[in-house]
């Protein structure tokens, strides 16, 4: 019987532009098949969400 792995990455974020982009970029490079990405936001004031749009990352502001 095989079993499909799922891979999920839980990213939270607070005001987290300057460095989310290249986290994003590293994570789509990698060899393991990622299933979903989201982005928890705890409240940003920067341009946090504006950079998930550009990835195909779920987004959640709590």
């Amino acid at each position: 019987m095989d079993k499909k792995l799922t891979v999920s990455i839980v990213i939270p974020t607070l005001n987290s532009e300057r460095y989310l982009a290249d986290t994003l970029q590293s994570i789509s490079k990698q060899t393991q098949k990622v299933d979903e990405i989201i982005i928890v936001d705890g409240g940003s004031t920067d341009g946090t969400q504006s950079i998930v749009k550009s990835f195909e990352a779920k987004f959640l502001k709590m």
